[in-house]
């Protein structure tokens, strides 16, 4: 990974945060750094959403990784289904049941990727097209002009609070 990158956009799908849950939505999402903000457009279909979040109020940034659930699940139930059907038509069970167990390994194998930026109002995912490296460079210079705002905007509230403590 290079260290010395210095991305300010990335692209990928969107994804929608219900809970806990994210769930994958057409269209494209671009994140761009802005100075201080972090400008947000999502494309889908007849709509387009903006949306600007200040780089400040950003608490963390988050690279997840997991199975694609609904392809698991399928090949799941698919697989129990047939297994009992595999004592009474043994070719169409374990047709079937070869079928459920490529789901399942697909799943497993082809795993999505998702960058998730939380600050205390909203959360921002995107799942990854490019590769992961792009997202963590871009992670990483989010949180770095974040620390670089939070900590000057320290320093000035305790130059405020020391000159108010004199006077």
């Amino acid at each position: 990974m290079r260290i010395n990158q210095n991305i300010v956009e990335i692209t990928g799908s969107p994804a929608q945060v219900w809970g806990n849950v994210l769930i994958p939505a057409r269209g494209t999402m671009s994140l761009k750094i802005s100075g201080d903000i972090l400008q947000g457009t999502v494309k889908t279909g007849l709509e387009k959403k903006d949306s600007w979040t200040r780089i400040q109020r950003i608490d963390s940034v988050e690279i997840s990784e997991a199975p694609i659930y609904p392809l698991l699940a399928l090949g799941g139930f698919i697989s129990f289904m047939f297994l009992g059907a595999l004592f009474n038509s043994p070719s169409f069970g374990s047709l079937m049941l070869l079928v459920g167990v490529g789901l399942i390994i697909f799943a497993l194998m082809n795993k999505r990727r998702c960058l998730v930026i939380m600050s205390d109002r909203n959360t921002i995912a995107i799942f990854m097209s490019k590769p992961p490296e792009t997202y963590q460079q871009f992670a990483i210079n989010l949180l770095l002009i974040a620390r670089q705002l939070n900590t000057a905007t320290n320093s000035q509230n305790k130059n405020r609070q020391a000159d108010t403590q004199a006077a």
